[in-house]
């Protein structure tokens, strides 16, 4: 009998000293401690659910992120209520926005949706939102939509690193690399065509006319660098059109079937 009741003891004395929010319990259907509950961040709590505003609703997460982590910026989990992101130097839940990635953005009140942070870009020219892919050594590429994760997320008091990264903007389409339209909405942009003869807006590059280049976006707007021995910047012009001056003509290049350069003929 002695044995029964020390199991039957066992039973009903499930209540490990566990940390507020510190036990995860969404996965395989894990149940919390006696006087926890389990909340719709994925995470056991000792008091009941709090309701969230409209101007911060709660949002599902992805996945489940560490449970040492007070929120997961990657997964968006964490959070009872608005997105997890990086405030200064801590990660906090936060309103979201509705910018997704690779949208213009507003550095200091960041209006980019869950899962993404606004940072400044192109040397500080333009802030854009990038998607959260890692924390510390756990990344998740696959969020990234095939664009690497290996941009470095600096802290927005002093510049110091923290253990964040978030992926490379996704390319945003432009229709006219010839010139410089405008089109891409900031001064710090360009349209370029890339190697695989996309039209997308970048960074500007600082490669002059005739000067040697690297990247598809290194030379200045309106210029795009092409390999004839050395690689240098050449101008960009529309097949067919008009745009070279008088001396020279419009070349097609490998992968631009609607732009080429101008060249002597």
């Amino acid at each position: 009998m002695a044995a029964v009741v020390l199991v039957a003891a066992g039973v009903r004395c499930y209540k490990p000293n566990v940390q507020d929010g510190g036990l995860l319990c969404a996965d395989a259907g894990t149940k919390c401690p006696e006087g926890f509950q389990c909340h719709s961040d994925g995470r056991c709590h000792s008091g009941p659910e709090q309701a969230c505003q409209a101007s911060v609703p709660h949002i599902n997460p992805i996945c489940t992120g560490p449970s040492n982590s007070p929120c997961d910026p990657v997964c968006q989990s964490g959070c009872p209520c608005g997105r997890c992101n990086l405030v200064g130097k801590a990660l906090m839940c936060t309103p979201p926005g509705s910018k997704q990635a690779g949208d213009l953005c507003n550095a200091t009140s960041d209006d980019c949706a869950a899962g993404n942070v606004c940072l400044n870009d192109c040397g500080g020219g333009v802030a854009r939102c990038f998607r959260y892919c890692g924390v510390g050594s756990n990344i998740n590429q696959g969020v990234c939509q095939g664009q690497a994760c290996d941009v470095p997320v600096d802290d927005a008091i002093d510049g110091g690193a923290t253990n964040l990264t978030v992926c490379e903007p996704p390319a945003k389409p432009c229709t006219n690399p010839v010139g410089d339209s405008g089109e891409c909405g900031s001064s710090a942009l360009g349209c370029y065509i890339t190697s695989t003869g996309e039209t997308v807006c970048d960074c500007k590059g600082a490669g002059l006319p005739g000067t040697g280049c690297g990247p598809y976006n290194s030379c200045i707007a309106g210029y795009r660098c092409i390999q004839i021995g050395a690689a240098k910047c050449f101008q960009t012009c529309a097949i067919g059109g008009m745009d070279c001056p008088a001396s020279q003509v419009c070349k097609p290049a490998p992968g631009s079937p609607n732009f080429g350069y101008c060249d002597a003929p």
